[in-house]
């Protein structure tokens, strides 16, 4: 897909970081964007800023966790659109260092229903009228870490596999539509995923942390989702760390633990 103009696109997550850049650059290259997110303030910001400089755009307080809030979203949605050309699954949560034995039931039920789930239920519930479309995408979110495992980090990887491995099969059963289907394993990108997480300990730390690894700036993270769906790549890779992160996995399929296991201690404790 070369051109956004007049293109509906539907982008989850989008108050702020890649979801926020994302409905900035699509609406300047004249979409029209229709936004979901849990925070109704940073959602209308965004919104309201692309409203101003002549863009069109549309805000819904959705819940990505929550299947009836997304059904009802679609029946509305569709009642008054018609159809959509684009949807960026981009809704995400976090959970700071922890390890699974610690982890709180209803807090490994959320991560899973946000990150996995979302996924699965907005796609799900646009799938028929992207596949009608002449020309459709479908773009979901995992990471880096749905290609590595990673330790104090079970659930978040759980999530983030699924959605990897969701979207992989997911385009082999649409390779004879009109659907290209994108997996997109960020690196460590500069959005407020850690502050808004849920932490047991050590939360500043934690964002610290995050924050020393997070290399590649959201709105420069839009731009590469964007030029990747020009292009019609299947799997965008996004910052140097992601591009080394894939090939170690790829090179050390077993053994990689081993390796980011010494790069993380050299790096964080000291």
């Amino acid at each position: 897909m070369k051109n956004f103009k007049d293109k509906k696109i539907i982008i989850t997550g989008a108050g702020s970081g890649i979801g926020r850049h994302l409905t900035y650059q699509l609406a300047a290259e004249g979409a029209e964007v229709f936004i979901t997110d849990i925070n109704a303030q940073s959602l209308k910001e965004t919104e309201q800023e692309v409203i101003s400089k002549g863009g069109k755009c549309k805000s819904y307080v959705i819940d990505s966790g929550n299947e009836q809030q997304i059904n009802g979203f679609k029946e509305k949605y569709l009642a008054e659109e018609k159809y959509v050309d684009v949807l960026f699954n981009n809704a995400g949560m976090a959970l700071g260092e922890i390890e699974l034995v610690e982890v709180k039931d209803e807090h490994l039920k959320k991560i899973i229903d946000v990150n996995m789930w979302g996924v699965i239920n907005f796609t799900r519930a646009f799938l028929p009228t992207l596949i009608s479309r002449p020309e459709a995408h479908l773009v979901n979110i995992s990471s880096v870490f749905g290609i590595i495992g990673v330790r104090t980090q079970v659930p978040y990887c759980t999530t983030k596999f699924a959605v990897r491995g969701f979207t992989e099969a997911l385009r082999m059963e649409l390779s004879d539509t009109n659907v290209t289907v994108s997996c997109v394993p960020p690196g460590g990108i500069k959005t407020n995923i850690a502050r808004n997480g849920i932490h047991y300990k050590n939360a500043e730390k934690s964002v610290n942390q995050f924050d020393d690894a997070a290399i590649t700036s959201a709105e420069d993270a839009a731009i590469t989702i964007i030029n990747g769906i020009k292009k019609k790549k299947e799997k965008i890779l996004i910052g140097a760390d992601a591009y080394f992160i894939d090939k170690v996995a790829r090179w050390f399929p077993v053994k990689y633990s081993g390796v980011f296991k010494w790069i993380h201690e050299k790096k964080f404790k000291k």
